[in-house]
């Protein structure tokens, strides 16, 4: 597909003006994602050149399919993660009717082997259940669920996974807590599920993992890796954000931070002082 040349503004007062706010990456432990996955990371001028899916006057929509069902507290993750993607893509988001589980193929099933886990295969609802289906006007077409995912032979599970270039991605809630035992449990699923749909929509957009700074879009290979993340993405890949969506970045981050202060999330601090770093200088595109 076509996509609109990057000859609008390009936001280089987001990483000017926010270089305070980058905190490096630290250096990767035994288990880490970096530790394990070679990855030389994404710098602005290389995001424009690999011509990124972006939002346009044709790619407008974020679409939301949940396969299986939601209990009520899962289904209150689903509905603000519905509400924050809109806000963090600046997107209408649409939801679209559940897949029931019972309708994917048995190859799509399976128990973990030694765990005993119900799991999906992530692989075959990106390629199966949302690309053929995916509408024409679909920035992204996500699939949540609270099965475990696996992405097949030799993974034990991922937290969720996106395509590049196809525009789809997958995530699940099934590892990120139990909702209904409490606030904290809630306000921690609802993090880790807003971290993981933000990251995927990200992938979706052609974002690389960061490997510089602490980032929304660091890679994670275990529980512990995820949680030490921020649901703010650092200042680089902020830009990158920035560029695709065209939007007024002050206004972008307040909007945002509100909703962390609502949600009771450390961010807002962060969300806020970018912002008020921008707007400082005028820096409105």
């Amino acid at each position: 597909m076509k996509h609109e040349p990057p000859t609008e503004h390009t936001y280089p007062e987001v990483e000017d003006r926010l270089r305070t706010l980058a905190e490096p990456l630290e250096a990767p432990r035994p288990g880490d994602w970096l530790a394990e996955h070679r990855e030389k990371g994404q710098t602005f001028r290389q995001y424009l050149a690999a011509n990124p899916v972006r939002r346009d006057r044709e790619l407008t929509t974020v679409y939301l399919r949940p396969i299986g069902t939601f209990d009520t507290a899962q289904q209150a993750v689903f509905d603000l993660t519905r509400e924050y993607l809109g806000l963090f893509f600046d997107a209408p988001v649409v939801v679209r009717p559940a897949v029931p589980t019972s309708d994917l193929p048995a190859h799509a099933k399976r128990k973990h082997p030694e765990w005993g886990d119900r799991q999906l295969l992530s692989p075959y609802i990106l390629d199966r259940v949302l690309l053929p289906d995916r509408p024409d006007d679909a920035l992204a077409y996500l699939a949540l669920t609270a099965r475990d995912l696996w992405p097949g032979d030799g993974w034990n599970f991922v937290f969720g996974e996106a395509d590049l270039r196809a525009r789809v991605g997958v995530l699940s809630i099934y590892r990120n807590g139990h909702p209904a035992r409490g606030p904290g449990a809630f306000r921690l699923c609802l993090r880790r599920t807003l971290m993981t749909a933000a990251h995927e929509t990200g992938h979706v957009l052609t974002m690389h993992h960061c490997t510089a700074f602490r980032c929304l879009m660091n890679g994670s290979n275990h529980q512990a890796e995820r949680d030490s993340r921020p649901l703010n993405p650092c200042p680089v890949c902020l830009r990158k954000l920035m560029w695709n969506l065209q939007a007024d970045a002050g206004a972008y981050l307040r909007r945002l931070a509100a909703f962390c202060t609502a949600q009771g999330f450390d961010e807002a601090a962060w969300f806020t002082r970018a912002a008020e770093l921008l707007e400082s200088d005028g820096s409105h595109p």
